[in-house]
């Protein structure tokens, strides 16, 4: 998924660096800002007890697939339903055959995030927005007929926003569509399986605020990616939220912006942040706190370091890295190469 602020690629940076600091290799795991879930599916897959959480539906339902679910939901409710052939290679593969095959139809999606729909949002072609219908439709009537689990659930919602984001018309995020159609965006969309990593211990997935989830949770290692700048999750990636939530409210405007006063972060308006900011680490019963933030973020460097030294020692590492583009350079777009790479700055509190 094209995700603004994906640690994904600085993975092997975080490993080193608590490796180095000597970290515990085992514990609790909590990433409240967990957006893509990608830093949660690594240090499950090292062997930590994860809770994870997120103030974004679409996020959530994904953590509840990859950090709940201890290998392939098995589907069994769905596969008497659709009476799928056994030879397929798994249930959840025949599954997403089925969902795949259905017939588009005109709904929710096309209407407000197709050309030929009212609103003529050019986010999906007309014959994907159609599949999104009828996938997501035939989705919400397994789980209110009770066809199948909730982390069942979380697993075919996540696979349609995936493959929604694969075909997707856009350059990075949802705050608006190109007038043009990128070449992916015209290949029919596919739901594909995604693998889960197996786990001994049980982990949760909340859909919650990181301020909220610190007062209720302690454990060993609390890792923080809290959003950087003023753009907020909700208004750039308001398309999967749609598709997350599917409860087909009215949209407002060119992008077809959903209402998310109760999604705002308080982490990307620099007259809150510090405050947020403060009342997160006062109210962290972890052993340690991993912070990862940019040179470009909203606090500075050296209000960051102020704070979290009021509560133990303090350790900063810094990893340069290539600025993440949404687009490559082509023939009407050319990067400059000038103040092309940015810093991330991980800090290590070891709290008194």
């Amino acid at each position: 998924m094209k995700y603004i602020g994906n640690k994904t690629r600085l993975l092997p940076f975080i490993e080193q660096v608590v490796e180095n600091c000597g970290l515990p290799t085992t514990g609790t795991f909590m990433d409240p800002f967990a957006g893509t879930a990608s830093v949660s599916v690594r240090f499950k897959e090292l062997g930590y007890k994860i809770i994870s959480a997120d103030i974004m539906t679409y996020s959530y339902l994904r953590q509840r697939a990859l950090i709940e679910l201890d290998g392939d939901p098995q589907m069994e409710g769905v596969m008497s339903l659709i009476r799928a052939s056994s030879s397929r290679e798994s249930n959840v593969s025949a599954v997403l055959a089925h969902l795949n095959q259905l017939e588009g139809r005109y709904g929710y999606a096309f209407e407000n995030f197709a050309p030929s729909g009212s609103h003529k949002r050019q986010y999906f072609t007309d014959i994907n927005a159609m599949k999104i219908d009828a996938i997501r439709d035939e989705i919400q009537v397994w789980r209110d007929e009770e066809v199948i689990s909730d982390l069942e659930f979380a697993y075919l919602v996540s696979a349609l926003i995936e493959s929604s984001d694969h075909v997707a018309n856009m350059s990075g995020t949802y705050g608006a569509y190109l007038k043009i159609w990128r070449s992916v965006a015209l290949k029919e969309l596919n739901l594909k399986p995604f693998a889960i990593v197996k786990s001994r211990l049980q982990n949760f997935a909340h859909l919650c605020s990181a301020n909220d989830l610190v007062r209720k949770e302690s454990g060993t290692i609390l890792y923080l990616d809290p959003p950087y700048n003023s753009r907020q999750y909700a208004s750039n990636f308001h398309v999967l939220e749609s598709i997350a939530v599917w409860d087909k409210q009215q949209l407002r405007g060119k992008t077809g912006l959903r209402n998310y006063d109760n999604q705002r972060s308080e982490y990307s308006t620099k007259t809150r942040a510090k405050e947020a900011f403060a009342d997160l680490i006062s109210n962290s019963e972890f052993d340690y706190i991993l912070l990862s933030y940019s040179n470009e973020g909203i606090l500075s460097e050296d209000y960051i370091l102020d704070e979290l030294s009021k509560h133990g020692s303090v350790q900063r590492f810094e990893k340069d890295y290539k600025r993440f583009r949404t687009e490559r350079n082509h023939a009407s777009r050319n990067y400059a190469d000038v103040g092309d790479r940015v810093s991330e700055y991980l800090y290590v509190l070891k709290k008194n």
